[in-house]
């Protein structure tokens, strides 16, 4: 039966839990571009000491980027390998092709028309869906990205630029330090500017924002261009920023479930394993979930999880995980059996007072008929979710493994008492 669920207006979505959430991100993708502003950092503060180090490249930035495509590769990643690849390009081009000075013609016309290409080409790698690497059209895009920057070093660049009718103000160094133009300064910005509000529009993940920093890395290059081994620090920065990107994804994936985004069990057994001597633990699941979803179909079944998910991430002192299925688990950091019973028969209540509308098969598929029914009951049927609940409050000397038996038992004897209320661990 293909069915679907609507949210009421009203859903209590962004509470303060999602709110320290979308925080979190912002955190970890500070995070995850800080090698940029470290690295710039000290190449001022301890010049000699990094050049010292720079008389390892380019060998040392090519054993950068493929220790990097390795990583993505050992962790079948493999879509992070078009990044990696434009990256390397890059660099082999700014190896071949831009170490001479900037009064030569051809260097001057490559210095504008390589950051252009190296911005188009991560924008589409950015923007579009990825195909499989193993596949034609994944080789044939794998392609693209790495012979396009090459073929800049044999296009007639010195021609194209002279035939550009930009002023003269668009190639004027900002300053001696800074050897980009005033107008290629200004496209930078402007796209770094876009480019950031579509990662926050779309509240991208660490792949995205490690492509953005990547990208972000090469144009620093181009602000230094004629500072010595400034390609290959910022070549490094781009594939430090990749590779914490990289690691930042391995670790939502291994625990945060994806369906609900609350941790998952992983995550659970790692606190349980610190879990002070004063705490609680609860384990909870939907009431007659399995006839939900046969009634109604799995798709209304994981939207009632997600719905489940936010509802206990927006609660204040207790830290919810997905145990498994239709199964979520609380622990706090207390034993007050006053609190704990209040807490709990809140979010009891909190679920069961929520109205969830499910638009029935039969509803208008045309517009025009949906519009006349938006707002109304027609074809919709508005149900109710509950939970059982048991908590168990540790005891002395008590493992972790005995405090999840006893509240799963607990669980069960709420259940058998007939669902929808809080049962104690005796």
């Amino acid at each position: 039966m293909a069915c679907s669920v609507r949210l009421p207006a009203n859903i209590q979505l962004r509470t303060t839990a999602v709110s320290q959430a979308v925080n979190v991100e912002v955190q970890v993708h500070l995070f995850v571009l800080l090698p940029l502003p470290l690295i710039l950092l000290l190449y001022w503060q301890f010049p000699a000491q990094l050049t010292a180090v720079s008389a390892l490249f380019p060998a040392l930035v090519y054993a950068a980027i493929a220790l990097t495509a390795a990583l993505a590769s050992l962790m079948r990643q493999w879509h992070w390998l078009y990044s990696l690849c434009l990256l390397g390009s890059h660099y082999l081009v700014v190896q071949q092709a831009l170490q001479r000075p900037l009064s030569d013609e051809r260097t001057l016309a490559l210095s504008i028309f390589l950051p252009l290409c190296f911005t188009i080409i991560a924008l589409l790698l950015q923007l579009q869906h990825k195909p499989q690497l193993l596949t034609k059209r994944g080789l044939a895009l794998l392609a693209v990205v790495l012979l396009a920057p090459l073929t800049m070093l044999w296009l007639p660049l010195a021609s194209w630029q002279a035939a550009l009718p930009l002023p003269a103000a668009f190639f004027q160094p900002v300053s001696e330090r800074f050897l980009l133009g005033w107008g290629q300064l200004w496209w930078i910005a402007v796209v770094a500017s876009c480019w950031l509000g579509l990662l926050n529009f779309y509240a991208a993940n660490s792949q995205r924002w490690g492509q953005f920093g990547a990208w972000l890395a090469v144009m620093a290059f181009y602000l230094f261009i004629q500072e010595p081994d400034m390609s290959g620090w910022m070549t490094l920065a781009a594939c430090l920023i990749l590779l914490l990107s990289l690691s930042s994804q391995m670790l939502q994936l291994a625990y945060i479930d994806e369906l609900t985004q609350l941790p998952q069990r992983r995550a659970l057994l790692s606190h349980l394993s610190r879990l002070g001597r004063r705490s609680a633990i609860t384990m909870l699941d939907v009431d007659h979930f399995k006839k939900f979803n046969d009634t109604y179909g799995h798709d209304v079944g994981d939207q009632v999880l997600k719905l489940l998910g936010s509802v206990l991430a927006s609660e204040r002192g207790l830290t919810a995980y997905r145990y498994g299925g239709e199964e979520f688990t609380l622990v706090f950091s207390h034993n007050k059996t006053e609190t704990l019973a209040e807490k709990l028969e809140q979010v009891r209540a909190r679920v069961a007072d929520y109205p969830l509308v499910i638009r029935q098969q039969d509803r208008p598929k045309d517009s025009k008929s949906g519009k006349q029914q938006r707002g109304s009951n027609a074809g919709s049927k508005t149900v109710h979710v509950t939970i059982s609940l048991g908590c168990a409050i540790r005891r002395s000397g008590e493992s972790t493994e005995q405090l999840l038996k006893r509240a799963d038992e607990a669980l069960y004897s709420a259940k058998k008492a007939g669902r929808n209320q809080v049962a104690f661990a005796k």
